[in-house]
């Protein structure tokens, strides 16, 4: 059996002898386990910008320590052995530990050495952006990390615990999430800057659903909110055209390959530089919000809690009461 701490690793042996494999080190894991997801010897010396014979030396210094073959070769592919799956097992939770420690100890710095690990859906992107200048203009050395990205692959970046926090729109109530609305989010209709769609008066539901829609893809948190409230119409629209961007949406909208519904956040620049204009629809702009997203219980250290802080205590709140109950 084998119990794993950080940076070392006890095999009971037999006789019930204690073997402390003090020899072994996370760099010869890590290579063990790169070694593993590549299958060669080759890519993974490339991948870990090593030689071939050095990560062979490391594989081999591994197995005498642990006294078992971790690997074998079947054709060109080297495979883990039973033994080998086994000490990545144990490596996995010892990195899970580091990181955890990693964390830890960062509540014990000052908050300008911290770094904010993020995830917006792509429809915040210019609105998280702006966010996150003004807020680095008041802490300069705070390292940033933003990954842009549509909604499914952000839940599944908070479900890793890959991110300190998202912005997005409002999460489904089933995932363990602590979700604070921060700001208005208008949903608004786009269509090309040459469309014949009237430009003075409000068209209706009805004839907005006959047009040609520009959508994005099956999961994105927009489209679910535009199906959902055209289906609470009674109404349905063809998605005959879908993007898995907006910036895509925005460009097949502008050469006039249907209307869309977007944040009003994501294409400001484009309506006031007159590629895209505004239709006024029935009903429209709909109401929705930014939501601020973190995993509940999450302990978030200083730089990424400042941030929350930031969005919490600015003009972003929309008025004091609601602060106060968002805060309790």
């Amino acid at each position: 059996m084998i119990i794993s701490g950080i940076g070392w690793s006890v095999v009971i042996c037999e006789d019930n002898r204690l073997l402390v494999m003090k020899n072994i080190t996370l760099r010869q894991l890590d290579i063990l386990q790169t070694l593993g997801a590549t299958g060669s010897y080759t890519k993974a010396a490339k991948q870990l910008h090593l030689t071939q014979s050095a990560v062979y030396v490391q594989v081999r210094k591994l197995e005498q320590e642990i006294g078992l073959p971790l690997t074998e070769q079947v054709g060109k592919r080297v495979f883990l052995t039973d033994a080998g799956t086994e000490v990545l097992r144990a490596s996995s939770r010892i990195n899970n530990q580091l990181e955890e420690l990693s964390r830890s100890l960062e509540h014990l710095r000052d908050v300008e050495d911290g770094h904010i690990r993020i995830a917006v859906t792509s429809a915040a992107n210019a609105f998280a952006v702006d966010l996150l200048a003004r807020f680095q203009q008041q802490h300069s050395h705070i390292q940033i990390r933003l990954d842009i990205a549509n909604r499914k692959e952000v839940l599944e970046s908070l479900e890793r615990n890959d991110i300190d926090m998202a912005i997005m729109g409002e999460p489904p109530q089933t995932l363990d999430l602590l979700s604070i609305p921060f700001h208005k989010n208008e949903l608004i209709v786009i269509a090309a800057a040459h469309s014949p769609l009237p430009r003075m008066s409000a068209i209706s539901l009805v004839e907005l659903a006959k047009e040609t829609f520009v959508l994005r893809e099956p999961g994105s948190g927009t489209r679910e909110a535009i199906l959902r409230f055209f289906d609470e119409q009674g109404l349905q629209i063809e998605d005959r055209v879908i993007m898995n961007n907006n910036e895509s949406i925005k460009q097949a909208v502008k050469v006039g390959m249907g209307v869309a519904i977007v944040s009003r956040h994501s294409v400001l620049t484009k309506i006031e530089a007159g590629y895209l204009r505004e239709i006024k629809v029935e009903g429209f702009p709909l109401p929705k919000m930014w939501h601020l997203v973190h995993r509940k219980g999450k302990k978030l250290a200083p730089a990424p809690n400042s941030f929350k802080s930031y969005l919490l205590q600015h003009q972003y709140v929309r008025t004091t009461n609601e602060l106060s109950q968002i805060i309790s």
